[in-house]
């Protein structure tokens, strides 16, 4: 080697050590708090070292370099820019040479990979790769960096996370490319659902600048988390290819497609993705409605908000209120909860939030699930299961701590059990939660079981099997959670419900009708009473004063119209395909459902809203099921589609509403 090459190599090096201990210094150690001599040996002594180091890497770093092409030479540069520089403009441009020769010195080593995909024609599908990693780490780390809040916590998480949702966004991707090749009509309605969502959540969270209700700080990424997650990863794009061509060619990508959950979430990946972007919405406005400063229940709804957050975000866990109705529900809900706060740093709240969200979005799941066994048609099930999401009843209690959106979940379960003709004891273990929740809605699973098979030996074996297991359940939670609620099977407990009952009149045989078909579906505007408790309380029935809302605002008409002429459609369909339906006795067990419901309501209840999450996922399953005939004709889906923008536009004024009201009494 001349010495002129040597003295480049030195001089280069020296440069960069120079530069990158510069930054650090400034950057994580005090570089101007300290004196100029400290200074100057805090920032020339680990230059040395980086110089020396720099010196012994150039023979690798050169060959690499020789490996490649001109074009890819040039791309290697141009990554590094692109890395560096937006990385520097989120702290300080000072940093701008050292992190490009940070940038610069990573990416070398992937040439040869960048290179490879680029001939292999894949780079396009590494780049969507990336763009899926990217954006679904962007939102995760906004959340997590609230409980995760140390440097190298964000940076070990934007690695895995990259790294994982790489994967995700590789196999993601391909898929995507041919569902859009086979099924382009499918993608545009799944690609509007998305859109819709995202455009909702926007709509909500655009109200925030104006009523500043939402914690913004759980859902946008740390001013201090920016600028590591942007440059880790902008780092990780170059880094994508090598990783693909790793995982292709040793097989692991075979491997995967091989497994039972690849062949789960490939089968079922458009309802899992709906799911998901319902989770988002459904969190975003539990931060609001469970807010700490609600110190009373009855305050959205009638609603126990208070009692629930007490019971599962701390350690009392008694049931002041003394109800029997729900027999082990502490042991069913408090584990997960728990569960969940420990992959939160022990925040239970927060923990609280996303379990009861996750439940609405399991409901969204379900519906998905459970349409799709039924029609063969996936963009059908996701503009059905949307219609579940988007309903009043699932926005407020899938956002809301309340046991009924769990008691839905459970529910939506038996059903898709009972489709998919599982044994006994799997629907034995599945009815075990809707009955520990309240032991009243079993009846629906019963109805559901006989409906769907008539057999009264196997009805009977259900009921004494699910029976048993209450009693044993009910001591264990007991046991483990002790005077968490009275024993179920001690008459006098009883005596609390009789609150709950009020005469029937023509108000509420009007409010039952309102209830049961139009309110969970399409919100009217609410009543708000503010006298009885510090809050506004919100209402759709209130039998104590004999108000029933009404449908004021021109959007509330136009689309509780449009809900009644589909509910007509779906009664026309039902009856002119009955002879063809393959799951009438489906349909009837659906119907016996909220049968029930209007039976047990006649008198039971004060906002009858509260129990909506009981029948409405019924309702929306039997109009799916009604429609089944036509679930592939293209003006129905467009149709539905229409009416779920409606529907969107009519319910967020509802949390628009609810939000304006409550801003004077939240404080973030």
């Amino acid at each position: 080697m001349n010495f002129q090459k040597l003295f480049g190599r030195i001089l280069g090096s020296l440069v960069a050590g120079v530069a990158v201990s510069f930054t650090l210094a400034e950057m994580f150690f005090d570089l101007n708090t300290r004196t100029l001599v400290d200074q100057f040996f805090l920032v020339l002594v680990p230059a040395a070292a980086f110089a020396f180091c720099l010196i012994l890497l150039m023979p690798t770093l050169e060959k690499k370099r020789a490996e490649v092409s001109s074009r890819t030479r040039w791309l290697v540069l141009l990554s590094a820019l692109l890395v560096s520089l937006p990385s520097s403009l989120t702290t300080r441009f000072l940093f701008f040479p050292a992190l490009f020769i940070l940038s610069f010195l990573i990416i070398v080593p992937a040439a040869t990979s960048i290179q490879a995909i680029q001939e292999a024609g894949g780079y396009r599908r590494a780049i969507g790769a990336w763009l899926f990693a990217f954006g679904l780490s962007f939102l995760l780390i906004g959340f997590l960096d609230n409980f995760y809040a140390s440097p190298i916590e964000g940076l070990l998480l934007t690695l895995l996370l990259q790294a994982v949702l790489g994967v995700g966004g590789y196999f993601f991707m391909g898929r995507v490319r041919r569902v859009a090749k086979e099924r382009w009509f499918d993608s545009l309605i799944h690609g509007f659902l998305f859109l819709l969502l995202a455009g909702f959540i926007l709509w909500l969270y655009q109200a925030n600048r104006r009523v500043s209700v939402f914690p913004a700080e759980y859902f946008v990424m740390d001013k201090s988390t920016r600028g590591m997650f942007l440059f880790v990863s902008l780092l990780a794009l170059p880094w994508q290819a090598w990783f693909h061509l790793k995982l292709k060619f040793s097989g692991f990508y075979n491997r995967i497609k091989s497994t039972r959950i690849y062949a789960y979430v490939s089968a079922n990946l458009a309802g899992l993705s709906l799911a998901a972007g319902f989770l988002l919405l459904y969190l975003l406005f539990s931060s609001v409605l469970n807010h700490p400063i609600f110190d009373v229940d009855d305050i959205f709804f009638d609603a126990d908000g208070l009692n629930w957050r007490i019971r599962l975000t701390t350690d009392t866990w008694q049931d002041y209120y003394q109800r029997s109705v729900h027999p082990f529900v502490i042991l069913l809900l408090k584990p997960p909860v728990d569960l969940l706060a420990f992959f939160l740093k022990g925040n239970k709240l927060w923990a609280a939030y996303f379990f009861f969200a996750l439940g609405g979005a399991a409901c969204v799941y379900l519906a998905w699930m459970f349409i799709k066994s039924v029609t063969k048609n996936s963009a059908y099930a996701s503009l059905i299961a949307a219609l579940l999401g988007l309903s009043a009843s699932h926005l407020i209690f899938g956002s809301l701590i309340e046991t009924y959106i769990i008691l839905a979940v459970s529910m939506l379960l038996f059903y898709v059990l009972l489709l998919k003709d599982r044994p006994l004891p799997v629907l034995v273990a599945a009815s075990l939660a809707t009955i520990g929740i309240t032991y009243t809605n079993f009846a629906q699973n019963v109805i559901a079981l006989f409906s769907a098979r008539p057999d009264i030996k196997r009805t009977f074996r259900f009921g004494v099997s699910v029976a048993v297991f209450l009693v044993l359940l009910t001591l264990l939670n007991n046991l483990l959670y002790p005077g968490a609620h009275p024993f179920f099977f001690i008459p006098s407990t009883l005596q609390a419900e009789q609150q709950n009952v009020f005469p029937l009149n023509a108000l509420r045989i009007q409010a039952l009708a309102r209830a049961f078909f139009f309110q969970n579906i399409a919100a009217p505007t609410p009543i708000l009473y503010d006298k009885d408790i510090p809050f506004i309380q919100f209402r759709f029935f209130k039998p104590e004063i004999n108000r029933l809302s009404q449908y004021d605002l021109p959007i509330q008409n136009i689309t509780v119209w449009a809900w009644l002429g589909l509910l007509l459609l779906a009664c026309a369909a039902f009856l002119i395909n009955i002879r063809k339906n393959q799951h009438l006795r489906l349909s009837i067990a659906l119907m016996g459902c909220m049968a029930f419901n209007m039976v047990l309501h006649l008198r039971y209840g004060k906002e009858l809203f509260l129990y909506s999450t009981n029948w409405t996922y019924a309702l929306v399953l039997l109009v799916g099921l009604a429609w089944q005939g036509w679930s592939d004709r293209r003006w129905l889906q467009a149709l539905l589609a229409a009416f779920l923008v409606l529907l969107a536009l009519n319910n967020g004024l509802l949390l628009l509403n609810m939000l304006n009201i409550l801003a004077p009494q939240v404080a973030y």
